[in-house]
């Protein structure tokens, strides 16, 4: 989903829903639109908050444009992501101007982030919620509905219960849904400010985990994503040990689901244990999301991820050695204080060598509060992205050459959708949703949700076109 798409509503009716008071006011007939910015964790944040208005009555309204109530779930999490929340809640507020919007709710990290200043910059905004209000928002709306005295702000002191059976309504209809399986972060990365307003670390308990991903296969969800900051410490808060590997052996008896698929593993968590999970077990997708920010020892030090450059080479070997055809994806962020050429040209090299199947990069953000934004030696901006440009084009070349080597083979390809070309549309177990790439299936009948055995015909360099057997 493009972070600025608006959500499409299928609801799950099998999910537990939350009950709330019916108070049979008639503005809970109310219009209600939502935008989810940033990423997949913040979709399920927004599905939760779609299911406790529809649940209380609200029309939900897939168009922006035609709701009387817009709520845009922020991200805050580097610059770019902030700009984008702002523009977009100004752009509502030209919305409000005109008389069609009603009332304007802003929530998420960005709301978390800047609690004092953005009442007094964005007065258009009726209500701010942070992330530990999502499930209160319809009772926190029904003030402003009545025009009633009431709070422009709320803000909890105790972080969000998600150990509950929270309700959703799914944003993206499709055979592919997310599921968050823990919240916060309690790692000490000093680039990152996330567990300032997400919180500590805290997993679902596994039952909890287990009947969503039972409730999502009776809907016809065939491949689930599990979702955490940092999933490799699941279970280590609640007293059952680091266990993503025994949820994995769980979820793998799941009826319907087919493939089961494990976001942001961090790098010292990927065990010989979770490795085997991931050969051994046929529903896991033999796909390692792992972000590693980078390789030079100095600069991995600095950041405090507690891994240096030799560990993470022999991480890499280990993972080729007993998954040989795992799909690795990994992110890096550029222009950390004190990266010199010779850091930017190490880390190019270790690229170019281990040739990730997918990498993202960001340029270093000083984020406020961070311990990163007062070292020394801080990058220009310029020289950043001109780092991160040269990665990314290394990148596409490897991606490129990769995808090349690929025709004439076989894979299996889970059908999303029809395309705008008329094409079916869908992915491989080795690309993720909304960010690696897509199949295209030429000469190929089928429908959402089957998956179906093809030939590898031709590539764009990052999308395939693939013919069924």
């Amino acid at each position: 989903m493009e972070s600025n798409e608006l959500l499409q509503i299928q609801p799950i009716s099998e999910m537990p829903i939350a009950k709330y008071p019916n108070e049979n006011l008639s503005q809970n007939s109310l219009s209600a639109s939502l935008i989810s910015l940033g990423c997949s964790k913040n979709t399920v944040d927004s599905e939760i908050m779609l299911a406790s208005l529809s649940s209380y009555g609200f029309k939900l309204e897939p168009e922006f444009q035609k709701a009387e109530i817009v709520i845009i779930n922020t991200c805050g999490f580097i610059e770019e992501a902030k700009h984008e929340s702002i523009d977009t809640i100004l752009r509502i507020g030209e919305l409000k101007k005109e008389g069609g919007v009603k009332i304007i709710v802003v929530a998420g990290c960005l709301v978390e982030r800047y609690k004092l200043e953005l009442t007094k910059e964005l007065p258009e905004v009726d209500l701010f919620i942070g992330t530990r209000e999502y499930d209160r928002l319809p009772e926190l709306l029904i003030p402003k509905i009545r025009k009633e005295d009431s709070p422009s702000e709320f803000y909890s002191d105790t972080l969000m219960d998600y150990s509950r059976r929270l309700p959703r309504i799914l944003s993206d209809p499709g055979p592919s849904a997310y599921i968050k399986v823990a919240e916060g972060c309690s790692r000490p990365c000093t680039f990152c400010v996330i567990p300032r307003f997400r919180g500590k670390f805290r997993s679902r308990p596994m039952e909890i985990v287990l009947d969503e991903a039972e409730a999502l296969g009776n809907i016809g969800v065939k491949e689930i994503n599990l979702l955490a900051q940092e999933i490799t410490s699941y279970g280590t808060d609640i007293g059952i040990g680091w266990s993503l590997a025994k949820l994995l052996e769980k979820l793998d008896e799941v009826n319907n689901i087919e493939w089961i698929r494990v976001l942001y593993n961090y790098p010292r968590g990927v065990t010989d244990e979770l490795l085997d999970t991931f050969r051994l077990l046929p529903k896991v997708c033999e796909y390692i999301d792992m972000p590693l920010q980078h390789i030079s020892t100095k600069i991995l030090n600095s950041m405090r991820r507690g891994i240096d450059e030799k560990e993470t080479r022999k991480l890499i070997e280990r993972i080729k050695e007993k998954i040989p055809n795992c799909a690795i994806r990994t992110t890096m962020l550029v222009g950390y204080p004190g990266e010199t050429d010779k850091d930017f040209e190490l880390l190019l090299k270790f690229v170019e060598e281990t040739r990730f199947a997918r990498l993202g990069a960001f340029v270093f953000s000083p984020e406020e509060r961070s311990i990163a934004a007062r070292l020394p030696n801080q990058i220009p901006y310029e020289v950043a992205k001109k780092r991160t440009n040269e990665l990314l084009e290394l990148q596409k070349r490897i991606m490129e050459e990769e995808n090349k080597k690929l025709i004439g083979t076989k894979t299996n390809v889970l059908i999303e959708k029809l395309s705008e070309e008329g094409l079916l549309q869908g992915r491989t177990r080795f690309q993720a949703p909304d960010v690696d790439g897509d199949v295209y299936l030429n000469k190929t009948e089928g429908i959402p949700g089957e998956i179906i055995s093809g030939n590898i015909v031709e590539t764009d360099g990052i999308n395939l076109i693939i013919e069924k057997d």
